[in-house]
């Protein structure tokens, strides 16, 4: 459909081998969906340039080969790499459809609530699929105004980060299209060679050969693993022996900018540690605790007490923080790839309940300290084991205290999906998340928040977790629930 004798000759064979980090992503695809205002059938020439969007689509991918490629077994057959056959590209998977009697407006006066989503948004799960492209863009008609968006890109090759780079990119192209009256879809006269290759060589310079650590390194590396394997084993066994059934659904909560300005300005400052917990500061060299530590320290110690209050007999809680490693590693930002490290944190029940908010969350700052390329090169060599990986992938299950988050609210999201007809009104994700996921997005500024709009927070829970999780007072003091 795509291919033509010019295109072929823009890409390169080559071979993109996976990291452990990139193979521990697994069968899982990163999806955002995008809602914008449009025209209505009443409307033509105001309709959007959809062939435009598309044929863009096409342009970005062609300058990351890495999203043309084909996932394989590596040489050595331990691992897998990505091929790009310039002959034989794996090209993104595009597919329409229209709804009748709604807009874009009218999901809208509903909050863009997912129970209001048209079956329509609906897409396939590419990573379930043999062969199957590395993107899909769902593209949804609104017959009285509008078309949402629906993008999927597989977890092996790019993390939050690096999907909304390319997102980025890909916008950025569709509005040079839509700028022109006439003339090649493909124009790679500018800046071609800079986006050939989606992914430097970086675990040449990251994890080969290992570097000699430090004894205090190498004991906090050993810790982690420690930590890892207890999560990995614990969490794997639950699943394999547990015959019940958990009602869980995803759920999405609010934190206003006023709250996250008053939760800093009250648990923020070090001095209210509680001072068992002052030593422990003073010993780490703490120096701050973020907002999003706060935050995290608020989702997983309510949590932790709806667990703890459901089955008492259970110590452990955990919880794991995906850790944007590109500034440590001395990456751009604009790096396309897997570089966000799984950071698993483990603490005893018992221990959160004597902690303050504060304590918490310089608790998880110290942890986020530690990683360094060192750490993540050994830490990558445990998570390479085929063991390890398998236990990975196939971990986490609703009867464990557990809580992760996947933070992309820094993010500009709203500026960088302009496709050349407007930003979007809404951005969310589907609710498919694995139990204890959360996923953290900015909302879009409104006139009173330009500089300062709410974060939305997706997470799966538990049925009976969500109920004391809402009617919990440190919780509630902060966050709001959406829906």
């Amino acid at each position: 459909m795509y291919l033509n004798r010019k295109t072929s000759t823009l890409v390169q064979a080559q071979e993109f081998e996976l990291s452990s980090i990139d193979s521990a992503q697994g069968d899982a695809d990163i999806n955002f969906a995008l809602f914008y205002f449009g025209a209505s059938k009443r409307h033509k020439k105001r309709r959007l340039p959809i062939g435009r969007l598309k044929s863009s689509l096409i342009s970005a991918a062609l300058k990351s080969p890495i999203m043309l490629g084909r996932v394989v077994p590596s040489s050595d057959n331990q691992g897998l790499k990505v091929v790009v056959d310039p002959e034989n590209l794996n090209w993104p998977d595009i597919t329409e459809a229209s709804v009748g009697n709604m807009s874009i407006a009218s999901l809208q006066r509903n909050g863009f609530a997912w129970s209001r989503w048209p079956r329509a948004t609906e897409t396939i799960d590419l990573a379930q699929r043999p062969g199957s492209p590395m993107i899909g863009v769902h593209i949804v008609r609104y017959v009285y105004g509008g078309i949402s968006v629906h993008i999927k890109i597989r977890h092996l090759i790019v993390d939050g980060n690096g999907v909304w780079q390319f997102y980025s990119h890909w916008a950025q192209m569709c509005r040079n299209e839509c700028k022109k009256s006439g003339g090649r879809f493909f124009d790679y006269t500018q800046n071609g060679e800079s986006h050939l290759l989606s992914r430097s060589p970086l675990f040449d310079k990251l994890l080969v050969p290992p570097a000699p650590i430090s004894d205090v390194e190498g004991a906090t590396v050993a810790g982690h693993i420690d930590r890892m394997t207890q999560f990995f084993d614990r969490l794997h066994s639950s699943r394999a022996v547990s015959t019940g059934s958990f009602d869980y659904s995803v759920r999405k909560f609010t934190l206003t900018h006023e709250a996250a300005t008053r939760l800093k300005a009250v648990h923020g400052q070090l001095a209210n540690c509680s001072p068992e917990h002052m030593t422990f500061v003073l010993e780490h060299n703490i120096a701050y605790v973020s907002t999003n530590d706060l935050v995290c320290a608020l989702f997983w110690r309510a949590i932790t007490r709806a667990h703890y209050a459901l089955n008492p007999s259970d110590p452990n809680t955990y919880m794991m923080l995906a850790c944007d490693m590109r500034k440590r590693v001395g990456l751009p930002q604009t790096y396309m790839g897997n570089m966000s490290f799984p950071l698993v944190m483990h603490m005893e029940k018992g221990q959160m309940q004597r902690h303050t908010i504060t304590d918490t969350a310089t608790w998880i700052r110290q942890q986020v300290n530690i990683l360094s390329p060192e750490y993540v090169r050994q830490m990558s060599a445990f998570m390479a084991s085929p063991e390890a990986l398998q236990k990975l992938i196939s971990m986490f299950h609703p009867s464990n205290s557990f809580f992760s988050a996947s933070i992309v609210s820094g993010f500009p999201m709203f500026d960088m999906v302009d496709f050349g007809f407007g930003k979007p009104t809404h951005i969310d994700v589907p609710p498919y998340l694995t139990p204890g996921f959360s996923i953290w997005m900015p909302t879009r500024p409104t006139a009173q928040s330009v500089k300062a709009p709410a974060t939305s927070i997706d997470i799966a829970l538990r049925e009976d977790i969500y109920q004391l999780i809402i009617s919990d007072p440190e919780f509630g003091e902060y966050l709001e629930v959406a829906y």
